[in-house]
């Protein structure tokens, strides 16, 4: 058994990479978006120029990825939305996996996690790169139907040798997650929502989650919880309990 604390912070990821920006809400995880937040706060506002909307997907510089520490790809977007041509996700496959600098290639050294809500969109674009070195992709939830269908899609014809991920954050609702052996996820991320209009999150669906990863050995990252009415990220105010953050790969790599 892992230590329950391999990763003392809330955000799990060093950096973040975003060749697009933008998304089509899809679920009610989505009716809070944080993305969308962002953006409209630190967009500059004129009065010629509408306040940008993540109804507005549009891809960005062609900035070079990071080659080092834990990648978010696409934590402004969903990479496997049906925006994306699929021509343009393997380009970003590409990029990430045949890095090349003035003098020749890169070494590539970090861990990039993907996320989607589409995981249908998703496997399209792994049959063409089912084997990824320091990757690992996965699917989102927020309530017991979108896992089970999510779950289900991910599930069809999901290359072998991947690695996968789920993420439930922000849970709004007991989910009893069902794997066990070789149809466990590498990982699991389980948290309540953030910000001022988030809905509650009730300790014992997070205690649940967690048990049942714990019984399968599957890695658990509690990022944060409902406690009294607010978000909380501090480790050190959870339930001992849930005082639990583990990781998929070996931390300071």
């Amino acid at each position: 058994m892992r230590n329950l604390i391999e990763w003392p912070r809330a955000k799990y990821w060093d950096k973040a990479w975003n060749p697009i920006v933008g998304c089509y809400p899809v679920s009610p995880a989505c009716d809070n978006c944080y993305a969308c937040a962002m953006i409209r706060r630190f967009t500059p506002r004129s009065n010629s120029k509408p306040l940008p909307s993540l109804t507005l997907p549009h891809f960005t510089s062609r900035k070079k990825p990071p080659t080092k520490g834990v990648v978010f790809a696409g934590n402004m977007t969903d990479l496997f939305g049906e925006w994306v041509p699929i021509r343009q996700q393997f380009e970003i496959f590409s990029r990430l996996w045949h890095f090349k600098g003035r003098s020749g290639p890169i070494p590539n050294d970090a861990t990039y996690l993907f996320l989607t809500k589409r995981p249908k969109r998703m496997l399209e674009a792994l049959r063409e790169y089912a084997e990824m070195p320091h990757a690992f992709f996965g699917f989102t939830a927020e309530n017991e139907d979108l896992y089970l269908t999510r779950n289900f899609d991910f599930s069809q014809n999901r290359p072998s040798k991947i690695r996968w991920w789920i993420s439930l954050e922000p849970l709004l609702g007991p989910i009893e997650l069902m794997f066990g052996g070789s149809s466990s996820p590498s990982w699991v991320v389980v948290g309540c929502e953030s910000g001022p209009y988030r809905r509650p999150c009730r300790i014992e669906w997070v205690r649940d989650i967690v048990r049942i990863c714990l019984r399968a050995s599957v890695p658990v990252f509690v990022k944060q919880l409902d406690i009294d009415g607010k978000c909380v990220t501090d480790i050190n105010k959870f339930p001992e309990d849930l005082r639990i953050r583990q990781v998929p790969w070996r931390v300071g790599e």
